[in-house]
């Protein structure tokens, strides 16, 4: 295995593991709320945060990625920095001044003072943001792992003490806003890059690549928030709240693609800047078999045991969102492989085309949600994200393929293949016999992991060699 393979498995080992931890505690504590204040204060908080992710794409517009690819280029880092840092800031100002001004549009938020601990969230978050464009842009992309892990874990913490007390959404803000104070306390020590004077020429360049890297976040923000906000608009706040749930669930799907995201950005953009587009097809082969690894057998699991999980872990009030959950399951099978061509075209500087795709897939996403929510509820809601991952994928896949040789492992896409169909044979006729409850429903996903997982690895050998050599990785490079 080459340095580049290694430091590529490396660091998608470290923010894997780091998504599991991350996730595995934010499913117990999700388990919590949903039985301690139910769907309704989850679906003021799932509001809350789709009002903080749209307005966080204001504070940013595209900088974040930008900084990070201009200073992967290697000139003039600090200025580049620098430059982010005081753009950012200036941003988050012009945002807070424009809520405060029209204050009165922002209804329940206005009336309850969370649009207060809103403005302070994202000034909070502009300057995690900033630090963590450091920490990835020189490299370290296992600090940005751990410290990932650090910060969600204390915000979780927080949260589940300050709900047990009776403080409910603000219980789960003040959570968000300690685990981003923890994130900035930690990554500012490690910061590589000093501030330095920067001129005119550094801003445009920044602009130049970030105004697409901007509208390309827009839409996956979007792809995250719109059916939240339509639903409010057409259902009770309670479905937003098992709606949210089902979407945060569902996030097991993305563990692999998400790391292999967080890690590639950076060496691609290197790698592309070096003129290595070898390694690049290479990644990009690898990381779409990898990144269906965990979200195919989701899929059939989901559709076998899905409304099992979610009556058993989060309460019966949830169970009415089984049939949405196995959509978005799917949704989520086809984002795992857009998120990896959305990247690769950001990465390799066609932000302008990841940028259509995305943006044609959100259209159809918000048209569809309008139609469906309404007649169908959440199961609408749970298509229009389906079909939005897929118009979306189809078209980044086309022009990816203009950008570099796009080349699909078959052999280990049908050993998922296999290996999913021989765990659904053997816990689909047990599902049907066994006296459900929830231990019963977690020894079944329990046993249906094993059965995959030890299928994989004895039929494909490219994926148990990977397994074994991640076990004597020299973590510390």
């Amino acid at each position: 295995m080459s340095e580049k393979e290694l430091e590529v498995q490396r660091h998608g080992t470290m923010y894997l593991i780091s998504s599991i931890g991350i996730t595995l505690v934010g499913f117990l504590a999700t388990m919590f709320y949903a039985h301690w204040i139910g769907p309704g204060v989850l679906g003021q908080y799932f509001l809350f945060l789709s009002c903080f992710a749209i307005a966080s794409l204001f504070t940013d517009l595209g900088i974040g990625y930008a900084a990070t690819y201009r200073i992967c280029e290697g000139k003039d880092p600090d200025e580049f920095f620098s430059a982010s840092i005081v753009l950012r800031v200036s941003l988050w100002l012009i945002v807070a001044v424009v809520m405060l001004v029209f204050h009165n549009y922002f209804g329940t938020l206005d009336q309850t003072g969370l649009l207060w601990i809103l403005i302070a969230v994202l000034g909070i978050s502009t300057l995690v943001s900033s630090c963590g464009t450091a920490i990835g842009a020189s490299n370290r992309l296992g600090l940005a792992a751990s410290v990932s892990l650090i910060q969600n874990i204390t915000q979780i913490v927080i949260q589940v003490i300050a709900v047990f007390l009776g403080f409910k959404v603000y219980g789960l803000i003040g959570g968000l806003f300690a685990g981003l104070l923890t994130e900035i306390v930690i990554e500012i020590k490690y910061i590589d890059y000093q501030l330095k004077k920067f001129h005119w020429s550094h801003v445009k360049s920044i602009f130049s690549f970030s105004s697409w890297a901007f509208l390309s976040t827009f839409c996956t923000t979007l792809f995250d928030n719109t059916n939240p906000l339509i639903i409010a608009y057409f259902m009770p706040i309670s479905d937003v709240g098992v709606f949210g749930v089902c979407w945060t669930f569902t996030v097991f799907a993305l563990f692999v693609s998400t790391a292999l995201c967080n890690t590639l950005f950076v060496k691609v953009s290197r790698w592309r800047s070096a003129g290595d587009w070898d390694a690049i097809t290479i990644a990009l082969s690898r990381a779409t078999s990898y990144s269906l690894i965990l979200a195919i057998p989701m899929l059939i699991g989901g559709a076998i045991l899905g409304g099992h999980l979610l009556y058993y872990v989060y309460g019966a009030s949830f169970a009415i969102g089984a049939t949405a959950l196995v959509i978005i399951i799917g949704a989520r099978v086809v984002q795992s492989v857009l998120l990896l061509y959305s990247n690769f075209l950001m990465a390799t500087d066609h932000v302008k085309h990841q940028f259509f795709g995305l943006f044609t897939g959100v259209i159809v996403n918000i048209l569809l949600a309008c139609i469906l929510i309404p007649v169908w509820g959440l199961p609408g809601a749970a298509v229009a994200s389906l079909s939005n991952a897929m118009v979306s994928a189809i078209i980044c896949r086309h022009y990816l393929r203009k950008v570099i040789l796009i080349q699909i492992e078959m052999k280990t896409i049908r050993d998922i293949l296999i290996s999913t169909g021989i765990m659904a044979i053997i816990i689909l006729p047990v599902d049907l016999f066994l006296n459900q409850s929830l231990l019963a429903t977690a020894a079944m996903v329990g046993l249906g992991a094993i059965i995959y997982l030890a299928v994989l690895f004895i039929i494909n050998s490219q994926i148990r060699e990977d397994v074994l050599k991640t076990v004597k990785i020299r973590w510390i490079s």
